[in-house]
């Protein structure tokens, strides 16, 4: 048994070749390079008991050799009983594996050749031994090449092929660097390096991943966000990392469904992890490098604009313009805005998937995953003049929360006299305490947490009707720009008079029902003065 650690580096066939010559990899090359044409079957029971657990299975044909290889998640027995998906990286971008590997003489799982007796069980339990056949196969022409970098030793396998299911095949063309000992940042390292002229793009998913969906005919699917797993003797550093991991796999499981291009919620909830990570940057600034926070600010800044006028158009068209045309169907200037909104929306949805593929986010990722990997993100000492790992996260906590409600509540009781602009404020005020509230309920009295968040979640609901106004005003520039001298702007234009008069009329609604949200809010009691009751 031996334990995985793999980052797979996605590019084009051509780039593929270039990598083979690049003056880094000849400087840290150790030998000579090997090559091997690699055919491999993987096997599950028919209702998928191995990808459930997320456990592989194949026999790999290797010139006359057949060799059976069985990858677990890290944990292995434990953590492959509870699994939900095959194969997908963990959260610091690199996936894990124990491997079993061993030489068998034919073409089926000998099970019996596994060493290791709990797996071995769980793999002839209820006769799943009997019950596996085929299911997809992957067909690998491979060029390996050893590296040492510093004090790391680091297999890069160049892979090009394809995967085959169904009648089905799915082209690959990737590079991994493995790391045989040494520091697993190395792996970042020489990534982020290669970045700097080659177009490179993580790869979340192990070949068996891609092979179940292309197997099953799995369409990308949006993935809500992932909690951090906090528990409040966490110190402010690893806080800071937990939460740091949950923003980073919400965006990375969100990339597929993007990149699809049919469900909305894919943008959606990208959109968000990348708000939750500028929230949680935001709240540990203190505690973080200066040019690391400044780094992170700025990228996740533009992440977020680039991914803002796709879901603006989302919400524009389901929550504005639908309604309105369902009170006015025949209207022909509605009919103009909906379907130029619909192709702007499109040009954003293709715009999101360009930044997917820039390398400027690939180098966003990286960089994180190696600050993940080596701490080197945080400063030596914090606002309390105590370093990050020697302060306690839930004492940082409270003195955040704490200052977050009370300049919420001194903005928002002059509510009465303050101009919407400067209801604006109050939004901001309520939605950075709801993040805080959010990343660390799990450390406090669940209870008392769920009576506060009802509150504030009232306050949002209605300040968030402003900002829906603000951004309608934007798109109708945008749509009104588009058109051009197009015949139905003079139409579109009145349209547009009657959607800025329905957004007026919702913002009266939410500003006279705003005074008694706020009274509700004020009876809130802080629950950030007592520890959970119990560990998340």
């Amino acid at each position: 048994m031996a334990e995985e650690i793999e980052l797979k580096l996605r590019m084009p066939p051509s780039q593929l070749q270039k990598l083979r010559r690049h003056p880094l990899i000849r400087a840290l090359a150790q030998g000579k390079a090997s090559n091997d044409h690699l055919v491999s079957t993987y096997f599950d029971t028919p209702d998928f008991r191995l990808r459930e657990r997320r456990i592989a299975l194949r026999i790999r044909e290797k010139g006359d050799r057949r060799i059976q290889t069985l990858k677990v998640p890290p944990g292995g027995l434990c953590a492959a009983s509870g699994g939900t998906a095959n194969g997908a990286a963990g959260q610091d971008g690199a996936q894990h594996h124990l491997e079993f590997e061993t030489d068998v003489t034919g073409d089926k799982p000998d099970l019996d050749a596994i060493s290791d007796e709990g797996i071995r069980s769980v793999l002839t339990e209820k006769g799943v031994g009997d019950q596996l056949e085929p299911a997809f196969t992957t067909k690998i022409d491979r060029r390996t090449l050893p590296l040492l970098m510093a004090d790391s030793r680091i297999e890069l396998a160049l892979d090009e092929g394809s995967i085959v299911a169904n009648g089905k095949s799915l082209p690959i063309a990737e590079a991994e660097l493995e790391l045989l000992s040494g520091q697993p940042e190395r792996l970042y390292e020489i990534a982020l390096l290669l970045n700097e002229t080659l177009p490179l793009i993580i790869e979340r998913e192990t070949k068996a991943a891609r092979g179940y969906k292309l197997y099953q005919g799995q369409v990308p699917e949006p993935v809500t966000a992932i909690k951090p797993k906090f528990h409040k003797e966490m110190s402010v550093a690893e806080g800071f990392s937990a939460a740091a991991r949950a923003c980073l796999a919400h965006m990375r499981a969100n990339e597929a469904a993007v990149l699809h291009g049919e469900d909305p919620e894919g943008v959606h909830q990208l959109r968000v992890a990348v708000r939750r990570f500028r929230a949680l940057v935001s709240m540990f600034k203190g505690y973080l490098e200066g040019e690391a926070a400044d780094y992170l600010a700025e990228e996740l800044r533009w992440l977020q604009r680039s991914l803002g006028d796709a879901r603006d158009l989302d919400v524009f068209l389901e929550e504005t313009l639908a309604p309105l045309q369902r009170r006015m169907p025949n209207d022909e200037g509605l009919r103009g805005l909906a379907a130029t909104a619909t192709a702007l929306r499109h040009d954003a949805y293709a715009h999101a998937g360009e930044v997917l593929h820039d390398p400027r986010y690939t180098r966003f990722l990286l960089r994180v995953h190696l600050w993940l990997a080596n701490g080197a993100w945080f400063s030596e000492s914090g606002p309390e003049g105590r370093g990050p790992a020697k302060l306690s996260l839930i004492l940082h906590a409270s003195h955040l929360l704490r200052r977050r409600a009370r300049k919420l509540k001194k903005l928002g009781r002059r509510h009465a006299t303050m101009s919407e602009m400067e209801m604006h404020e109050v939004r901001i005020a309520a939605k950075k305490l709801r993040y805080g509230v959010d990343f660390f309920r799990d450390i406090f009295d669940l209870g008392a947490v769920k009576a506060y968040l009802s509150h504030l979640k009232d306050l949002q609901e209605l300040l968030g009707t402003l900002n829906d106004a603000v951004i309608g005003e934007r798109l109708l520039a945008m749509i009104d720009a588009r058109l051009g001298r197009a015949k139905q702007r003079a139409s579109s234009r009145t349209a547009a008079g009657i959607v800025l008069g329905w957004q007026a009329g919702r913002i009266e609604q939410s500003l006279k029902h705003f005074a008694l949200a706020w009274e509700d809010y004020e009876t809130a009691k802080a629950f950030w003065k007592s520890p959970a009751k119990r560990k998340a």
